[in-house]
């Protein structure tokens, strides 16, 4: 929802390759339960999702995360990536008035503890994590599914470096 302008409602019309995932759930982020909007979602068709940020309320939703959606990932997706496309994106103020609402495709990556792959879980991966949580580079290697980097993404890379494995909860 960044750099929308006070929108009441969100929506959002997610496409992804149904070979390599499946839809599991989607919840309300921290700026839609603020302002006290629900989440609904709803397959649209075969790899396309649907999710709807709304409530009975006109409270303007805060930018920033709205809502998150998780996949579960298919046997054949067993590493690399695969894209995440917005279909479309639309959001409405508090009177029903359309609002532009700009989005931006993403990337769904096989979670791994090879942070730079180059094919061991060392010291390095260990180094680059670290940076992520600290904010020094992007954010992008959320192992543990929890919304963020932070230090228990750097413990799950540290006991895999360790030979313990990558174990993800």
């Amino acid at each position: 929802a960044t750099g929308t302008a006070s929108p009441a409602t969100f929506q959002a019309d997610l496409s992804f390759d149904p070979t390599k995932l499946t839809f599991a759930s989607a919840r309300a982020g921290a700026q839609a339960t603020s302002a006290g909007k629900t989440l609904s979602s709803n397959a649209i068709s075969s790899g396309d999702e649907r999710i709807l940020i709304d409530g009975l309320n006109q409270n303007a939703i805060p930018n920033g995360v709205v809502a998150y959606a998780s996949f579960t990932l298919n046997s054949p997706f067993t590493s690399g990536s695969t894209s995440l496309t917005p279909l479309n994106c639309s959001a409405a103020d508090g009177s029903g008035n359309s609002l532009v609402t700009p989005c931006t495709a993403g990337t769904i990556r096989y979670v791994t503890c090879d942070i730079n792959a180059d094919g061991n879980v060392n010291v390095s991966d260990v180094q680059l994590i670290i940076n992520e949580a600290l904010g020094v580079a992007p954010a992008v290697h959320d192992l543990n599914g929890d919304g963020m980097v932070n230090v228990a993404d750097v413990q799950i890379v540290i006991n895999a470096a360790l030979g313990l494995g990558c174990v993800v909860p």
